[in-house]
């Protein structure tokens, strides 16, 4: 399959749009596991490794509406097939902002939420205008 493009990403967002509503930003990322987990696998074999860091690492496509933040967990990086669904109301982080920071390679967006707590890094060459959505989603939901 080809890798994900941002007219794709747009295309998988729009589908989860409320009526009304429009995609302002969105943006690709993931959350790997710990790297404390990743080393001793990767210390017994090489394969074994590589296939437990790419079962337990979760991708993300993330949208930024007026309205809302939708994040959509995908199955990987070349199949957009929906794994889960979280929302967030943009009202939501008037009271509790979510953090970001973005560094020389990764933004790194996190909300803490007891429900629906959500980390992952966005990495800047992912596509052309991943680093600049990332940070302006990361941007509006901290409240900078």
């Amino acid at each position: 399959m080809a890798k994900l493009t941002d007219e794709l990403m747009q295309e998988t967002l729009t589908t989860h749009l409320q009526e009304g509503e429009s995609l302002a930003h969105w943006a690709f990322g993931i959350k790997q596991p710990s790297i404390l987990l990743m080393v001793p696998l990767f210390a017994l074999a090489i394969l074994p490794g590589v296939i437990a860091t790419q079962m337990l690492t979760k991708n993300y496509l993330i949208g930024l509406t007026d309205k809302r933040l939708i994040v959509l967990q995908v199955k990987s990086i070349a199949n957009v097939e929906l794994k889960a669904l979280t929302e967030y109301p943009r009202e939501r982080f008037k009271a509790t902002p979510g953090s970001f920071k973005a560094g020389k390679l990764f933004t790194h967006i996190s909300i803490e939420d007891a429900e629906n707590p959500f980390k992952a890094k966005f990495h800047r060459m992912f596509s052309k205008g991943n680093r600049e959505h990332a940070v302006a989603i990361g941007e509006a939901i901290s409240g900078q």
